[in-house]
């Protein structure tokens, strides 16, 4: 659609950081994390706050020691971007737990060519060695994508599935790598762009595809790969905080990593500096725009408050300049959730 502007769409591509209209899972989801009192009247303020924005919005919010919980939308199904990083890294903490896989085990960095969007494997050399531990590092840290790829090759999809499953969440799923949900966010599906390399990508004029690219795309909303409920990413995520994914030391590994996301113009945006988050964010330009962010926010007291912000446009075919606007105008309000929610909960003592 835009062959002059390829190099800088790919790089944004399921930055780290598809309209899904599959319907919400209420009414079949148990309730899993909605014990307690909900906070109404921080679900209040989150809506005046969203009504400055355009696009569907998923939110839940959970005091994990405390009682309180929020929540808009909470059960309806989400493209998750990014995200979905975290249930892999979720599940190979798990195999290494298992000793089904060594996290320092080395692989050989190969085949730059194949891999789009995010990342900075694709821009050094092949021969590199990385740990597994390194490439899972990249994966959450710069959002990388190569690196997500090769970890997911290892893990396989049906176990990554199976484990969520096992945890209670049974409508979040890990579907595909980024490479193949690029390819269908860009309506590239079909078996003529299976091996379709990144230089060949840039040199594609997609508008001479017409009809063809848009059917696809459509196709791909109604599919909703790598979707998931804010509800289900925060219960996995409390569990993660809590101790009680792998062994102790795995899940503060995990959240560690976690810690040291290098995109931080969401949800850590407006927090003081001495206040941590470990989260991931998640980003993408096509069908539609989609911006989220999930993450654990600790407080003093040990106390933590786990969130996921889930959020997508509602129309097909914005220009670049609009796409931009809406993403930038997504991030703020997830900004403003973030600071919103540390302020409610300091204020109320984490009670």
């Amino acid at each position: 659609m835009y062959p002059k502007r390829w190099s800088s769409i790919l790089s944004r591509l399921l930055l780290p950081g598809l309209l899904c209209l599959a319907g919400s899972t209420k009414g079949t989801l148990a309730q899993t994390g909605a014990a307690g009192s909900r906070a109404t009247v921080l679900e209040q303020n989150i809506r005046a706050i969203l009504a400055k924005s355009n696009g569907l919005w998923g939110i839940f919010i959970r005091n994990i020691e405390g009682n309180e919980f929020a929540e808009i939308n909470a059960d309806q199904r989400f493209p998750m971007a990014s995200v979905f990083k975290v249930p892999v890294l979720v599940e190979l903490y798990h195999q290494a737990h298992e000793g089904k896989i060594s996290l320092d085990e080395r692989v050989e960095w190969r085949d730059p060519n194949l891999y789009f969007g995010s990342g900075i494997l694709v821009n050094l050399a092949p021969g590199l060695r990385p740990t597994i531990r390194d490439l899972a590092t990249l994966m959450v840290i710069v959002s990388d994508n190569a690196a997500t790829d090769q970890i997911c090759e290892r893990l396989g999809f049906d176990r990554i599935n199976s484990y969520l499953h096992e945890l209670g969440i049974d409508h979040t799923r890990v579907d595909v790598g980024t490479r193949d949900l690029i390819l269908g966010a860009l309506g590239l599906a079909g078996e003529q762009y299976r091996h379709l390399t990144v230089e060949e990508l840039r040199k594609l004029d997609r508008a001479k595809l017409g009809p063809q690219i848009k059917e696809n795309q459509k196709r791909f909303v109604e599919q909703c790969l790598n979707c998931g409920t804010p509800r289900e990413m925060t219960l996995l995520l409390e569990k993660l905080a809590s101790g009680g994914l792998a062994d102790t030391a795995a899940s503060h590994e995990m959240l560690e990593v976690l810690s040291n996301q290098q995109f931080n113009e969401r949800l850590p945006r407006w927090l003081p500096y001495d206040i941590r988050i470990d989260h991931k964010t998640g980003t993408l330009l096509e069908p539609v725009w989609v911006v989220t962010d999930a993450g654990v926010i600790h407080l003093p007291g040990n106390k933590h408050i786990a969130i996921s912000v889930f959020s997508h446009g509602a129309e097909m075919d914005l220009s670049p300049a609009e796409t931009k606007a809406a993403i930038s105008g997504a991030e703020e309000r997830i900004a403003e959730i973030g600071k919103l929610v540390l302020d409610y909960f300091t204020a109320r003592g984490m009670q």
